[in-house]
């Protein structure tokens, strides 16, 4: 259905409920995309937090046992080391699978880089461990706290330092997480002033549209009346319009025709009545002379 075949009242509440659908889509479409954001943030910064806090654990873990390591091959009592030997074994049987879980969910590159890196100094502090195991078991006092000076400790210094490292980058990472999210929310901002502009210049092209539908077939209207008052019934105009306007404009096209054929029909009238005066005139005067003839 053409817009100006609509009644009057149908166009304006046309142009009104589409403009309010097309406020409440962008307002449904922005909350959407805000709550997207927000539960994708919820979700990274949780995950990089869970990593964060099992990284720390194991960076606790690993400390504790590092520590005993190097106390069991110092002391020279057989119950302690025994003791400090049982100690290691269990925390290295946690950290083993604090590992492993780390290492599943770590997925970006950063993560594996910095993972292999902790696996790394862990693998070589473990062979380091052998190595002071043999010393021990070669009864070399001297060579082994040498050894546990110089290699040992730096290795597991290093490895903590590997643990240090990784739990860095599960930092940045949560803080680009949160910084992507900020960003976000800042281009929502944007698009959502645009989409606002766009309704607005929407509805003043919808409104435009009304007003033109309504006021050029009404001066139309307006000027047909204007000729018709002033005695000018030869304007004919021709509107197919099924809207109000429309019937007004063939009502007075209509009346103007109408007009114009009463108008001939008694010019007509006048014109025979005219004929037959000027006739009965003639007949009058014949008479007349004839009459004084006799």
């Amino acid at each position: 259905m053409k817009f100006d075949n609509l009644r009057v009242a149908h166009k304006m509440w046309s142009v009104i409920l589409g403009l309010l659908a097309l406020m409440l889509v962008t307002a449904i479409c922005t909350q959407w995309y805000g709550r997207q954001v927000t539960a994708e943030t919820e979700r990274s910064v949780e995950k990089y937090e869970s990593a964060i806090t099992t990284a720390v654990s194991w960076r606790g873990l690993a400390e504790v046992a590092v520590t005993m390591s190097m106390a069991s091959f110092v002391t020279t009592d057989a119950a302690l080391k025994a003791d400090f030997d049982t100690r290691v074994a269990a925390l290295t049987a946690r950290i083993t699978p604090v590992q492993e879980k780390i290492g599943k969910s770590s997925v970006s590159a950063d993560d594996k880089a910095a993972l292999a890196h902790v696996a790394a100094t862990r693998a070589d502090i473990r062979g380091q461990t052998d190595k002071l195991k043999e010393l021990t078991d070669a009864g070399d006092a001297a060579a082994k706290q040498d050894y546990l000076a110089k290699v040992y400790r730096p290795k597991a210094v290093a490895y903590l330092e590997a643990i240090d490292k990784f739990v860095a980058v599960q930092e940045r990472q949560r803080d680009a997480a949160v910084q992507a999210a900020h960003d976000s929310r800042a281009s929502l901002v944007v698009i959502g002033a645009v989409a606002a502009i766009a309704v607005v210049v929407l509805g003043m092209l919808m409104a435009a549209l009304l007003v033109r539908s309504i006021t050029r077939p009404l001066d139309r209207a307006v000027s047909l009346a204007e000729a018709i008052s002033a005695g000018d019934l030869t304007q004919n105009i021709h509107d197919d319009r099924k809207d109000e306007l429309g019937v007004l404009t063939r009502a007075l096209s209509g009346m103007s025709t109408r007009l114009r054929t009463v108008v001939s029909e008694v010019r007509v009238g006048v014109d025979s009545v005219s004929s037959a005066s000027v006739e009965i005139a003639n007949g009058n005067h014949d008479l007349s002379a004839r009459t004084e003839q006799t």
